[in-house]
């Protein structure tokens, strides 16, 4: 087989149904090859940092790895950002570096690089350089079980351009060998030390995170919970159980019902979540009597010490803590807590972002997909969006990029095309993105892009004044967002106040075709505020 394809059966036998890419003169030999692909769906980006957003998204709705095809030089630089965000938030991309011959380095050839791959090295999971063609099809598959396994993240595959078009020798396909799981030990005395821990107490409360949008996982947090056990989420663990829960009490950054119960618990146990200090700690979040159950021991006691941990298989550890707890009584008022957030709730429609926020809620199906980037209004979502469904809240809290909604939420309705997907953007983080509308009316691509338009960079201008007492140093000059996005052929309207943003939802956005909302917004403070 030549090395083309080798790839387009590595792709066929692990399922791989979609990829993103720019392509270049190194690439297009296997792009001819995938082009009959009748099972790989290409989207074609207009610029590679958008590209690598779109197949961020597209890993987080689906949890399965996102195949992201890059040329050398400028292509594979473009990528850094967003393969940083996914190495930080725990994200599979499966990035394919279509490369220079490297035995051609020296004499200027096109996009040369000496050892490009070194610029990742440090935000990859691991880096697989083919020299010679025989290794092609073993680095990809180990590579493919590298971004998956574990903690997942991105991993590299670096391929000569050359090799695509070579023959190679037939070589059976050996799946890699899984490795040998690890002892059961240290979970049982983990278990044997939370027995110990949780004998006497009445009021344990759980911290689930983004390792928890599995479905069973899901059951396991129902089965505890539902004991009368009060649940609490990160940002990344929004939708690991439904909101709707009589036990959910939303996001542990909230202030009110939720710190009353952090506040007032005599054990947390915190679930494949990392407790990162800007997460949790920097929030104001405070814990005592830790039990940490994560992937790995990466994130155990860096923010918080911990009276218990185990660092494996979550939804493992899960079932054995629900095993000791199955005939406890607990001593809270669900039911109490839950008016008493209603009531907080309530009271919080006064002010204009929670008020937006609710809205946005009541007008979008339950199950859509709602994709953030860093803006006012999806800082109230992170705070205050009820989320009903595991992998319908994507917002990246890696590196935290802000040009990351509209492209991200490409992937996300690629990956889940049978869900509504809503795109909410700032007016500073959308103008990068702005060239993928021409992506998404060309892939047919039937997302709703929200645009909060405050003319500035927000948050910055909330923190110079508040901070350095200086007003509108962070201003922007804006285009007609829905001029723009009429240009591409994506109907669009405008809106200045609630009533007429409810309208347009009602009225206009059916979910089966593109289209964006301008929102001139006002309202710049942010939920801390």
């Amino acid at each position: 087989m030549q090395g083309k394809q080798v790839i387009r059966a590595f792709f066929r036998e692990n399922e791989i149904s979609c990829i993103f890419q720019l392509p270049g003169l190194h690439t297009l030999s296997l792009n001819a090859e995938l082009f009959c692909e009748e099972t790989i769906k290409s989207i074609t980006a207009r610029h590679e940092t958008n590209c690598a957003f779109m197949a961020d998204g597209y890993a987080r709705a689906s949890g399965k790895p996102a195949v992201l095809l890059v040329t050398p030089g400028p292509g594979l630089g473009n990528i850094v950002s967003g393969c940083m965000e996914a190495y930080s938030d725990d994200v599979p991309l499966f990035i394919l570096h279509i490369d220079t011959d490297r035995k051609d380095i020296g004499k200027g050839i096109l996009h040369e690089l000496e050892y490009p791959e070194n610029m990742f090295r440090h935000f990859t999971k691991d880096i697989f350089r083919i020299t010679e063609p025989a290794q092609l099809r073993q680095s990809l598959d180990i590579a493919l079980k590298r971004c998956m396994e574990n903690r997942p993240g991105p991993v590299l595959v670096s391929i000569p351009f050359s090799v695509l078009d070579r023959e190679i020798p037939y070589c059976p396909h050996n799946a890699p060998e899984s490795a040998v799981p690890a002892s059961y030990a240290g979970l049982n005395q983990f278990l044997v030390d939370c027995e110990d821990i949780l004998k006497h107490k009445m009021r344990p409360v759980i911290i689930g995170g983004k390792r928890l949008m599995h479905p069973r996982a899901g059951t396991i947090i129902e089965e505890i919970c539902s004991r009368g056990i009060p649940f609490l989420t990160s940002t990344g663990g929004k939708g690991a159980a439904s909101d709707r829960a009589i036990f959910s009490f939303g996001n542990i950054i909230t202030k009110g019902v939720a710190r009353d119960i952090l506040g007032s618990a005599d054990v947390v146990i915190a679930a494949g979540t990392r407790l990162r200090d800007v997460d949790s700690k920097r929030r104001g979040v405070k814990i005592r009597d830790l039990i940490h159950i994560d992937t790995d021991d990466r994130w155990i006691n860096k923010n918080y010490s911990t009276a218990a941990h185990f660092g494996g298989n979550v939804e493992t550890a899960l079932e054995g803590l629900s095993a000791i707890m199955r005939n406890r009584v607990f001593d809270w008022d669900l039911a109490g807590l839950k008016e008493k957030r209603r009531l907080e709730e309530s009271a919080l429609q006064s002010t204009p972002g929670h008020a937006l926020v609710s809205l946005l809620r009541a007008a979008v199906p339950d199950d859509t997909i709602i994709v953030c980037d860093l803006n006012i209004p999806s800082y109230w979502a992170e705070y205050y969006l009820p989320v009903y469904f595991q992998r319908s809240f994507l917002m990246p809290r890696g590196i935290s990029p802000i040009f990351y909604s509209l492209s991200a939420a490409i992937g996300a309705k690629t990956a889940r095309p049978g869900n509504p997907c809503l795109a909410i953007c700032g007016d500073g983080g959308i103008l990068p993105q702005t060239a993928e509308l021409a992506t998404i009316v060309q892939c047919r691509i039937p997302i709703v892009i929200f645009v909060d338009n405050n003319m500035s960079y927000a948050i910055l201008e909330d923190a110079m004044r508040n901070r350095y007492h200086i007003s509108g140093s962070m201003c922007l000059n804006n285009p007609d967002f829905v001029e723009l996005a009429r240009s591409y052929g994506i109907k669009a309207e405008s809106a200045g106040t609630l009533d007429e943003l409810r309208t347009i939802f009602r009225r206009h956005v059916t979910w089966d075709e593109p289209f964006l909302i301008e929102f001139k917004d006002t309202a710049v403070t942010p939920p801390w505020g």
